[in-house]
């Protein structure tokens, strides 16, 4: 096991990740294997009885990982390279430099917070509509704690407690109040859903 991995906390590294992909309920978890702008494509390694590709070994080697670590929390570096889709981060690097520009200006100053809304995640920042909205759930006044209160906030596969760190909100309807099961309709609830 290299030593970056052990710092990490991580015993048994690979084992973990695929339990962790295959057992994802959202199906959304991929291991990245790959650094595809930097290995020589086509180069095997005799392990025992296989003939791999060294391809799935670099993550394993201690080379570069450390920089690795440093450079997923350093604001002028993104997570991953052009052309590899993995689990969203929420711009980690934008929260580092969010960070980094609130200690700056706190000095020696014990008020180290973050300003509200001082940043959002590019996919916020580039949606037209702003119908992504991005911040501190644990402050009162800010946009996204003042949704989150509404009632058609909800969190996919709640119930099976996985605490999903994105909420949506339902799609509202306006129904004639006339029509028979009015009130039923565009809520979203889970309590239904439950075995009793």
């Amino acid at each position: 096991m290299p030593p970056s991995t052990a710092k990490m906390g991580s015993t048994s590294w690979l084992t973990i990740a695929r339990f962790c992909s295959n057992n994802c309920p959202y199906k959304v978890r991929r291991f990245n294997y790959f650094d595809y702008n930097q290995r020589p494509v086509g180069k095997r390694k005799l392990v025992g009885a296989l003939n791999i590709y060294e391809e799935y070994f670099a993550p394993l080697t201690t080379k570069g990982a450390p920089d690795t670590m440093k450079m997923q929390k350093n604001p002028n570096v993104t997570v991953r390279m052009r052309g590899v889709m993995e689990k969203c981060t929420y711009c980690v690097q934008r929260i580092e430099e969010a960070k980094i520009a609130a200690l700056a200006r706190a000095g020696a100053s014990p008020d180290k917070r973050i300003a509200r809304d001082s940043f959002t995640t590019a996919c916020a920042q580039a949606c037209p509509t702003e119908a992504i909205v991005f911040g501190d759930i644990k402050d009162p006044e800010s946009r996204v704690s003042k949704m989150k209160q509404q009632d058609r906030n909800y969190r996919i596969l709640d119930y099976l407690n996985v605490i999903p760190r994105t909420s949506y909100l339902a799609h509202l309807r306006n129904p004639n109040p006339d029509m028979p099961d009015a009130t039923d309709i565009g809520i979203a609830s889970v309590v239904e859903a439950l075995p009793e």
